[in-house]
């Protein structure tokens, strides 16, 4: 999304009275450090904090390099607190994302459970074929 200059510094003021409105003491977030976790906990402001960081990277992203993809890079290292894990790895930028169908598999529900039940199939009978074979040569 390209921003014209003047609505750039207009987003610009606003992050930075958001920034100056909200206090970073004592503004706290948990974000699981295992990839099963599924709850966030965080204070009013942590949360706050993080959507300031969020804007404040979108405004000013990493250009592409040839190593890494267009990024913004959130600032949320003081916001975490004790044992949790930085929440994002990478934040690509992709401008397109809005027009990609959305990933999905065309096997549906039940066509992915056969696929599963063949791949089982296919492997126990590789296994009988072997023992098979095994016993015939050395039999």
């Amino acid at each position: 999304m390209e921003l014209d200059d003047e609505t750039e510094a207009e987003l610009q003021d606003l992050v930075d009275r958001l920034d100056r409105l909200v206090p970073k003491e004592g503004a706290h977030l948990t974000l699981p450090a295992d990839a099963e976790g599924r709850t966030t906990a965080g204070n009013r402001a942590g949360y706050l904090r993080l959507g300031i960081e969020l804007v404040r990277a979108a405004l000013s992203p990493v250009p592409a390099s040839d190593e890494a993809p267009a990024q913004v890079v959130p600032q949320v290292e003081g916001l975490l607190t004790e044992g949790s894990r930085a929440p994002f790895e990478l934040c690509e930028l992709d401008e397109s994302i809005g027009s990609r169908p959305p990933a999905q598999s065309r096997l549906g529900v039940f066509g992915q459970m056969g696929a599963g039940v063949a791949v089982v199939l296919i492997l126990i009978l590789a296994f009988i074929g072997a023992a098979v074979l095994w016993r015939w040569l050395f039999g």
